[in-house]
């Protein structure tokens, strides 16, 4: 079985890291696996096959699309994998000419599916985001990190120069609109003895901060920039819980690393977050105020949450994994090469 992974972007997210940790995980279990990305992601599949191609154009750019169809007909590829909306849009035109099963995997809620509907198969990374798909061939499977488990013990408190006996909460996000940390920042100033570390960098930096600083809450909020992943990690493992206020995400790994930490999840009804969780740490969509009231709950009854979070979190160490998530997109490959879908 030749496989080849089709990956449109230049940035580095969710989605670049599902292709990543999908594709080694493909070669460790003997597939014939290929990338086809920006000459940038090279220096990440070290060791697989890839191919650099610079996919950035519109996609509708007939001499991109006609050195894609080049060397997908080269190749000769049993499958060509397309990882989200332009790579899905780019492949699917060329589809007629060359004999290749397609598989489409839907990473976000989208307007236009036109393309995932002539995909021979769409995986979606939740129930919700494939929720409007009418293509009947589609299965949901979650993103899936290697399991690590975090021993690092680090004092947020002290290291921030919070108080020692504050609540500390976290959270991992690119700074944009979409993700309301605006709506996190307002049901923070309505508390008492808690505290915010913001981890990300993005756009809305200097909105945030003005923010912080209207609301009163300088000395309660700390944000970290970008950071590597394991310093990621030691915030999580070591923060009291993680709060997600986001408008909108696919599956994010966020809340994946997030269980894998131990941490108790807070979050806006997105994604299929949740049926894993349950409706009692579910805030409502810009909701500063139920928010407010949630954190101060969650604080004072903190015991009470560790115990409801300890079977989720055991469900987690086994459902999202690397290892079942090639796993499962194995047998959507064997099952669409025999069907004659």
């Amino acid at each position: 079985m030749k496989v080849c992974q089709v990956l449109a972007g230049t940035g580095y997210g969710g989605l670049e890291k599902h292709t990543i940790e999908l594709s080694k995980g493909l070669k460790q279990q003997n597939i014939d696996v290929t990338v086809i990305a920006h000459k940038d992601f090279a220096q990440y599949f070290e060791g697989i096959d890839f191919i650099p191609m610079d996919l950035q154009k519109s996609r509708n750019n007939l001499w991109m699309r006609y050195r894609l169809y080049k060397v997908l007909k080269n190749g000769s590829f049993d499958i060509v994998h397309t990882q989200a909306n332009k790579a899905t849009d780019i492949v699917v035109k060329i589809k007629p000419f060359l004999n290749f099963k397609m598989i489409s995997t839907l990473h976000n809620i989208k307007r236009n599916l036109s393309s995932f509907e002539k995909s021979d198969f769409v995986i979606t990374v939740s129930d919700k985001i494939g929720e409007k798909l009418k293509n009947r061939n589609k299965q949901t499977i979650y993103n899936g990190i290697s399991y690590e488990k975090m021993n690092d013990t680090i004092d947020l408190r002290k290291k921030y120069g919070f108080q020692a006996e504050s609540f500390v909460i976290c959270t991992i996000a690119r700074l944009t609109k979409a993700k309301r940390l605006d709506v996190l920042l307002q049901g923070l100033a309505k508390t008492k003895n808690i505290n915010l570390i913001l981890v990300g960098g993005g756009e809305e930096e200097t909105n945030l901060k003005k923010l912080v600083d209207s609301l009163g809450i300088k000395e309660r909020v700390e944000f970290t920039g970008a950071m590597e992943n394991k310093e990621v990690k030691q915030i999580i493992a070591n923060s009291d819980a993680f709060v997600m206020t986001s408008d909108n995400e696919g599956f994010p790994y966020t809340f994946v690393e997030t269980m894998f930490c131990h941490t108790p999840f807070i979050s806006t009804p997105v994604s299929d977050i949740e049926k894993f969780i349950g409706q009692e740490y579910i805030i409502p969509f810009g909701d500063y105020k139920a928010l407010a009231k949630k954190l101060e709950d969650v604080k004072n009854n903190y015991s009470r949450v560790e115990q409801d979070f300890v079977p989720i979190f055991q469900k987690a160490v086994h459902e999202f994994t690397v290892e079942n998530m090639v796993k499962q997109t194995i047998k959507v490959y064997e099952k669409v090469m025999g069907s004659g879908l």
